[in-house]
């Protein structure tokens, strides 16, 4: 009894497989529901927007938002896809990579329909689009009582899906089994060897931990550079073909007028404005208004602002340099074009906090240039200068650690022996301004809570308290790949680098670039793979890297194919592009994204 049920069922199956077939057989000729145009041309053989439609409408089947489909390019993708899918079937006839007919029927009875992406899309694109990286999707081609293969219930999916013929479909998706087949190949040439899975592992699961100092071109600007006149003229003389080039990107800037300006701004500080919006507005006028009061009994404009201000120009005194329309903010724009020379500002209430400005001079013509080409000139001395004794003060470091002091040693004789150039509130280095002396009168009975005083004058920037000073520190756990510096103009040098130090304490050849300067590195700690990490993770290990060796060999193959023969290939640039819905809900209609039922 068993061995006649498996023989009526083969034969039930046999038989579907013979009315798929006759129904659907190739020489019944294509029967298109629309017009087609080309929307890629390979060398003369034209891929149709039928065959583009329906590829666009598989990939977009599974719930995916229009919208996201549309910031994807997802137009793009599907031609681009279709491109490779020529590329790949052409080589398959080199080949002689073929799918016959009953291995066609075998895929499609099952509701196995493939599509195509670019191969450096397949992983990203691919997941967004709930896409393994076999690119099938799966149509319910059954009959819902019965449960087998219903050759109505497949034209309906395919006639709605794809507005394609079943013929049409199929001979689409004879081409996309032989593209995946190729894909198949190309990947199943990829090996990864236990020794070479391994030594991958222990590069990614090894880790360092590094000490290092920072030398910030900040520090060196605010405090060490020699930003007199006399230092920043010698440069200019010096450098005068930088300069006139530099000055003639900027003179726009300057000219016909501008207008010297100093800031005194307060912000609303992220603990103030945690009791609410009002009361953060409140604590930060509390904090300018006490300001203002140290202005109106003599103190000048550049100290107060140099101590109370939490505008970045606060280091220069709040000098903004002379200013044109359109580089302030509009509340403080309008209100430094309508002062006069000498004017102090009331206060000015922006988004972020308020502002109290003083304007100096309104600079035209001849004058704004002057100015202008100064201002220019300083800012490429200070750059320079400051690069320059940034990467001086890395070396120095570096040298004296290397040659036996720790870290922290050298850099305390480094200090120790730097001295600012000038201070920026024109006294000597570490000396008080008038208001923080007189704090020294206080009760000495009282408590100091550690908050200053609304308005009151904080101490002058020196080497022990600059926000960007050098100092030690020290980096979180990172891989060969790891990013230990944030900063580092190069993300992976600083990892790169101390992988190559062999024990705690050693010490580069040389210094690593930084965005804002540069920093010395020390190798801190190192920890190795264990083989007991190994042993755990090797079979879902080597099989991570063999499927991203697989995409890289087959990214690598669709290269090679472009550029002998696909290299000439046109887009439709008008069909390709991402349309948007119109307000009313006109436009482009739905995708349909999937059966509705019967």
């Amino acid at each position: 009894m068993n061995r006649l049920s498996q023989i009526f069922g083969a034969a039930i199956v046999i038989a579907i497989a013979v009315v798929f077939i006759v129904q659907f057989r190739p020489s019944t000729g294509p029967v298109q529901s629309t017009a087609s145009s080309c929307v890629v041309e390979v060398r003369g053989s034209c891929i149709s927007s039928v065959d583009f439609n329906a590829s666009r409408n598989l990939l977009a089947m599974r719930a995916v938002d229009e919208n996201r489909l549309r910031a994807m390019g997802y137009r793009r993708l599907t031609a681009e896809g279709l491109y490779e899918r020529w590329l790949l079937n052409e080589d398959a006839e080199r080949l002689g990579i073929s799918v016959s007919d009953d291995e066609l029927t075998a895929e499609l009875v099952a509701g196995r329909v493939r599509v195509s992406l670019p191969a450096d899309k397949i992983r990203q694109v691919g997941y967004a689009l709930n896409l393994r990286e076999d690119l099938i999707r799966y149509l319910d081609v059954r009959n819902r009582q019965t449960k087998k293969f219903d050759s109505k219930q497949y034209e309906k999916q395919i006639r709605n899906i794809t507005k394609m013929s079943p013929t049409d479909f199929r001979e689409t998706q004879r081409k996309e089994l032989v593209a995946a087949r190729m894909r198949d190949l190309i990947r199943a040439r990829v090996r990864v060897g236990d020794s070479e899975a391994f030594e991958q592992f222990s590069r990614e699961k090894s880790t360092r931990t590094l000490s290092y100092v920072r030398f910030d071109r900040r520090f060196y600007s605010d405090l060490i550079v020699d930003t007199s006149e006399k230092a920043i003229q010698a440069w200019a003389d010096a450098n005068k073909e930088e300069l006139d080039k530099t000055w003639e990107g900027r003179k726009a800037h300057y000219l016909p007028e501008c207008r010297v300006a100093r800031d005194l701004m307060v912000e609303v500080q992220p603990a103030e404005a945690e009791q609410g919006p009002e009361a953060g507005k409140a604590a930060a006028k509390a904090r300018i208004e006490a300001a203002v009061q140290r202005l109106k009994k003599g103190e000048s404009f550049a100290d107060v602002a140099r101590s109370a201000s939490d505008d970045p120009s606060a280091a220069r005194g709040g000098d903004l340099g002379c200013v044109t329309k359109g580089r302030l903010s509009k509340p403080v724009e309008d209100k430094l074009f309508e002062m006069k020379a000498g004017e102090v500002s009331d206060l000015i209430e922006t988004e972020d906090g308020f502002h109290v400005i003083k304007l100096e001079q309104i600079a035209k013509d001849a004058d704004a240039e002057r100015i202008g080409r100064l201002e220019t000139a300083r800012d490429l001395y200070i750059a320079h200068e400051s690069e320059r004794l940034a990467a001086e003060a890395a070396k120095q470091v570096l040298a004296a650690a290397a040659g036996g002091k720790s870290l922290e040693d050298a850099l305390a004789a480094y200090l120790a022996q730097l001295a600012p150039a000038k201070d920026k509130a024109g006294a000597a280095a570490g000396a008080q301004p008038a208001a923080a002396k007189q704090d020294g009168n206080k009760d000495e009975g009282a408590k100091d809570s550690g908050q200053a005083e609304p308005g009151a004058a904080r101490p002058p920037y020196t080497t022990a308290n600059h926000p960007n000073r050098p100092t030690v520190e020290a980096s979180l756990p990172f891989n060969v790949s790891g990013s230990p510096i944030t900063d580092a103009r190069d993300s992976t040098e600083a990892a790169r680098i101390a992988f190559q130090l062999d024990k705690p304490g050693d010490l580069p050849k040389d210094i690593v670039a930084l965005e804002n300067g540069y920093a010395v590195i020390q190798l801190k700690e190192k920890t190795s793979a264990s083989q007991e990490q190994w042993d755990k993770d090797r079979e879902f290990y080597t099989a991570a890297m063999r499927a991203a060796k697989q995409n890289d060999a087959l990214i690598g193959y669709m290269r090679r194919l472009k550029s002998t023969i696909g290299s000439e290939v046109k887009y439709d640039q008008g069909l390709l592009k991402e349309s948007r819905p119109a307000e009313d809900g006109s436009g482009e209609p739905e995708l349909p994204l999937g059966d509705e039922g019967e």
